[in-house]
């Protein structure tokens, strides 16, 4: 019997190495397929053991149930099927109504000025106007002194003071003090402000008065 068996089944290597790449796949398809089929049949014959007997159930026409009708999951009839409940429509948001826009005040244009110009303030003359006066004139020596006899400062610049007889002038400078006396050489002199001519100017046998001009020009002062 074994002799036999093993005879097959060296056929069967056999007929399996002679055939192809497909052949070589449904061949051991084909003896699964059969061997399953005898299994199948093998096992029809025998009884399951220890199985309890199993008493059909009647079968129940639908008019003898007397217990509810239990709902249908599905129901593929002919039916019209609920639909969805109808979700109400979203209200819409209400429209926010814009801030009233600010007017913006007017503004306001100042009118035109109707108040008279003012004058036009005329500058009052210097200070040192009439405020320094010749108070010696001493021709022997060639000299003159001047003196501020206002309560301000005189600035001499552009100020002279005249020979008249000869006329010769001479052009003063300097800022003189309240009550401060400035003498003047017509030559050069130790102290006070020097002419620097190169002789005397002042005649001394004729009247010959000694005159003090501003800066614009005017007679301030004259002597004797």
């Amino acid at each position: 019997m074994m002799e036999q068996i093993n005879a097959f089944l060296s056929q069967l290597k056999t007929i399996y190495r002679q055939q192809g790449q497909t052949g070589k796949i449904l061949i051991p398809g084909v003896f699964l397929l059969g061997l399953c089929c005898l299994c199948s049949i093998l096992f029809s014959f025998f009884p399951a053991r220890n199985s309890p007997d199993i008493t059909p159930s009647p079968f129940v026409f639908p008019s003898a149930v007397t217990g509810p009708t239990p709902t249908a999951l599905f129901n593929f009839g002919q039916e019209t099927f609920t639909p969805f409940p109808t979700f109400p429509a979203p209200t819409a948001f209400p429209t926010l109504t814009s801030l009233p826009t600010e007017t913006q005040t007017a503004t306001q244009t100042a009118p035109p000025a109707t108040d008279t110009a003012l004058p036009t303030v005329t500058p009052l003359p210097p200070a040192s106007t009439g405020s320094v006066a010749i108070v010696a004139v001493n021709k022997q020596m060639e000299y003159v002194d001047l003196q501020n006899t206002g309560n301000a400062p005189v600035d001499l610049s552009g100020w002279k003071l005249l020979s008249e007889t000869g006329n010769q002038s001479c052009t003063l400078n300097g800022i003189l003090q309240p009550n401060e006396v400035l003498r003047v050489w017509a030559r050069k002199g130790t102290s006070g402000f020097s002419c620097r001519y190169s002789r005397n100017i002042w005649n001394d046998s004729q009247s010959d008065p000694a005159v003090l001009y501003n800066a614009q020009g005017q007679e301030v002062s004259r002597s004797p």
